[in-house]
């Protein structure tokens, strides 16, 4: 869905996507029931989220909240595992996401940490994600709530319903 905007080679050598501290294990994705069912064929162990959603489970060793856990999917060597197109639509997403801002409003926001934005490549996003991608967003979110983040503040809003 980014292909155009972010090289394959970029997103493989950065990983901070698939990469998850115990202290921000929540940014895992919620998974799609497509995604869930897909997973678990191959033996990833999945987790309930308390809003009820489901992601895979991470597999940390110790209680510090620093610790690392990468994705399960992800081959440290050669990036994620599964074909671009059966990823989790948040993950094919990203560095964009859809929430909830504190007045219930539907937003789509841009992780502006995210290593892979420069300033033509964050203008293409937007431009992308406000236009032929926003209706595929939309559909997600709808198809998808438990899916849906509240906002978070390390997001930029780019788009916002009205």
């Amino acid at each position: 869905m980014l292909t155009g905007i972010f090289t394959p080679t970029t997103c493989a050598r950065c990983r901070l996507c698939c990469n998850f501290h115990r202290s921000t294990a929540w940014e895992t994705p919620a998974l799609e029931p497509a995604a869930a069912t897909l997973l678990r064929g191959l033996g990833v162990p999945l987790a309930t989220r308390p809003n009820g959603a489901l992601t895979f489970r991470l597999d940390f060793r110790t209680h510090d909240p620093e610790e690392v856990c990468n994705c399960p999917m992800l081959d440290t060597a050669s990036g994620c595992r599964l074909p671009r197109e059966q990823r989790p639509f948040e993950c094919r997403v990203w560095p964009l996401r859809v929430m909830r801002d504190s007045g219930g409003s539907l937003v789509i926001g841009c992780y502006d940490a995210c290593p892979a934005l420069t300033p033509d490549t964050r203008a293409r996003l937007e431009q992308h994600a406000t236009g032929a991608l926003l209706p595929e967003l939309l559909r997600f979110a709808e198809e998808n709530p438990l899916s849906v983040r509240e906002m978070d503040p390390a997001y930029t809003v780019i788009w916002r319903k009205e």
